[in-house]
């Protein structure tokens, strides 16, 4: 599709400037077009914006220096080094460098024919490009503007089902007692995999929001097009993540005891607990994405409380078999902290999702 839009912006730049205008430099008009036609509509404002500043930009300049300095081998370099430097302008962006570039097209004409005309020359090249820009940048916007809603809601979905089967799996994997090796190596593997997941659900909802902003097919959406809830998502499940991490690691050195202590089965059964509500947190998590989806943030109160009475059940198992002193004492109090970790953070992305839902919290923030 964008390359049929590009096509399509380029012709009929090339028709409005040539067969209707019959400008001299029409090319500059479907250059211009075909440039504008970005992947989204608010890049091809801004870009347009910049584009046409810069090109402007060196024409003044060079309108303004050949003159002074004459049509010479000195004033040519001057007038590249103006350009260069006025396109390391910040505001310019990645359209900087078109600012020496025009100026170069525009020192040509300067040198082919006279200043009347050559002055003349600059205004017409001008003209091209902003009309370039103006028609890529209406194609871009009538012609099935570009939008990645969906995918935004793909990826947090993809995400919060990857950490939703490895808590269960490592939930299920405590209930038949201590993980070998094996078993705690291969959670770990797939718990590191979890933050690449989690940059790549960040830059897709980035580009999602995006590909809305002055899109008009946003008008025609009968669901929100705000993407708090999937920030608050990803970050809770990025930091969930690490605290199941944490829990592999003082797996790991269980598994390296000789023997486990009396009473480590009805810990790791309430842990195993603590882990299964936390996966249906994160699938209730995963559901919430649009405004109208914050109420629901109440969901999340009975897993959250399951895995509150677990972890209570769990100390109290940890207090009454002595297991948080001895050479293994470090291990089970740091599955304590994981576990209670593990919870605060849904608890806190429960929090910000219901203030996000409320109007008033929102003014009073």
């Amino acid at each position: 599709m964008l390359i049929v839009k590009s096509a399509l912006a380029a012709s009929l730049a090339w028709f409005v400037a040539n067969d209707l205008l019959g400008a001299p430099s029409a090319t500059f008009a479907p250059f211009s077009a075909l440039l504008m036609v970005q992947v989204t509509i608010s890049q091809s404002l801004f870009q347009s914006l910049r584009y046409a500043a810069a090109v402007i930009a060196g024409a003044v300049v060079t309108g303004l220096l050949i003159p002074a300095l004459g049509a010479t081998m000195a004033a040519f370099a001057v007038l590249m080094l103006a350009g260069l430097t006025i396109g390391r302008w910040h505001k310019l962006g990645s359209q900087g460098p078109q600012v020496a570039v025009a100026a170069l097209f525009a020192y040509a004409s300067f040198t082919q024919s006279d200043p009347q005309s050559s002055y003349l020359q600059l205004v017409s090249i001008a003209g091209l490009v902003v009309l370039g820009c103006v028609i890529g940048v209406v194609i871009n916007l009538l012609v099935v503007p570009p939008m990645r809603f969906r995918s935004g809601a793909y990826v947090v979905d993809s995400l919060s089902r990857s950490l939703c089967d490895l808590l269960t799996d490592v939930a299920d994997g405590l209930t038949d007692g201590m993980p070998d090796d094996d078993q705690v190596s291969q959670w770990s593997y797939r718990a590191g995999r979890i933050p690449d997941l989690a940059e790549q659900a960040r830059t897709s909802i980035e580009h999602a929001a995006e590909s809305m902003r002055f899109n008009p097919r946003r008008l025609f959406m009968r669901q929100s097009t705000d993407f708090s809830g999937y920030r608050v998502t990803v970050c809770a499940f990025q930091r969930a993540n690490e605290q199941v991490m944490s829990v592999c690691r003082s797996l790991r050195h269980s598994s390296d005891a000789r023997e486990s202590p009396h009473g480590t089965d009805r810990v790791l059964g309430e842990l195993a607990s603590v882990l299964h509500a936390a996966a249906e947190a994160t699938r209730v998590l995963g559901s919430i994405h649009h405004v109208v989806d914050l109420d629901r943030a109440s969901d999340l109160d009975e897993p959250l409380d399951r895995g509150r009475d677990a972890i209570a059940r769990a100390s109290e198992q940890v207090d009454t078999h002595d297991l948080d002193h001895g050479r293994d004492g470090p291990i089970y109090t740091g599955l304590l902290t994981d576990a209670r970790r593990l919870i605060e953070e849904y608890g806190e992305a429960r929090h910000q999702l219901a203030q996000q839902g409320d109007p008033e919290s929102q003014m009073e923030g």
